[in-house]
């Protein structure tokens, strides 16, 4: 049943006039369900009238026979998540150094592209399933090497230990005089997991329920140290009133793998390299090292479009 609608989806979507894709993935994001891998299977059925979860497969299905004539209107599909100050959504606007950087990749090359937030288990099945899409930005693991083309890093992504420059401290495990360290880490987030590994004790690590609350736990004197990802650590502290410039790297715990645009894998060759010849040259120029510094010196800046 679901072919055929797919078919009649085909029909729709053959018009000139486009759907929303935007829109829709905000209604499958609702509607579909996924199964135990994440992947998206049919839409959620509890307390669904049956005419009700008919409707709800019909328009999943127009959805995934439009996607790709949907994008091809506006060349590339970016799939992102709520992620500051990476990628955020703020008044309607795409803010943030990811999107900075696609702000400036479209100057260059020419390339129109449409913009989504999805939570990221769903921004991975739109891309997986959609030829001319990219998620951004993502870490380029081992694991997900073959599964996407890539193009960056826009930053390291190093997890490190931070404390504030005027406080002068350095990063050991224990000290000589037997003091406790106070070291944040955002519960559940792999910097807790790596502190244990570098050697420090259990009482030395506070876990927190989030970026802004360690920020603002260190600016405060609450805490020594804090761990974790240098970006949404200075824009939590600009966001908070405090200054990120005081926010220095006093031990690397897990050197990053870089994080990256991400691309399906059957992405058209001639989008491809607009976009990847467009990226190397802000590296080559510099712009794309000076625009990252300035996230680290005012994080909250908005996009320039």
């Amino acid at each position: 049943m679901l072919s055929s609608m797919a078919a009649a989806g085909s029909a729709v979507c053959s018009k000139k006039r486009m759907p929303d894709l935007a829109g829709l993935l905000r209604w499958v994001d609702k509607s579909c369900g996924e199964d135990q891998n994440g992947f998206a299977t049919r839409p959620k059925e509890a307390a669904m009238p049956r005419v009700d979860r008919w409707l709800r497969a019909s328009l999943c299905a127009v959805l995934l026979a439009c996607s790709g004539q949907a994008v091809h209107a506006s060349d590339l599909l970016g799939v992102t998540e709520d992620v500051p100050p990476f990628s955020y959504l703020e008044d309607g606007r795409y803010l943030g150094l990811a999107n900075e950087v696609l702000d400036r990749i479209v100057k260059r090359s020419g390339l129109r592209i449409q913009r989504a937030i999805q939570p990221w288990a769903r921004a991975q099945i739109t891309v997986q399933g959609v030829p001319n899409s990219m998620l951004y930005v993502t870490v380029r693991a081992p694991a997900r090497e073959k599964l996407y083309r890539w193009v960056g890093p826009i930053d390291d992504c190093e997890i490190a230990v931070l404390a504030l420059a005027s406080s002068g401290r350095s990063f050991t495990p224990s000290t000589p005089d037997g003091q406790v360290l106070r070291i944040g880490a955002v519960r559940g987030s792999p910097a807790g997991k790596l502190l244990r590994e570098a050697g420090v004790t259990e009482r030395s690590i506070y876990n927190t329920p989030g970026s802004e609350t360690s920020a603002k736990m260190l600016y405060v004197g609450h805490l020594d140290m804090i761990a974790g990802l240098t970006l949404p650590y200075a824009f939590q502290a600009a966001r908070a009133g405090y200054d990120p410039s005081q926010l220095v790297q006093v031990h690397v715990l897990h050197k990053g793998l870089g994080c990256y645009f991400a691309f399906n894998l059957k992405v058209d060759d001639g989008l491809f390299s607009r976009f990847e010849e467009a990226f190397v040259a802000m590296q080559a120029s510099g712009e794309l090292k000076t625009l990252r510094e300035q996230y680290l010196q005012t994080p909250t800046r908005r996009a320039a479009r």
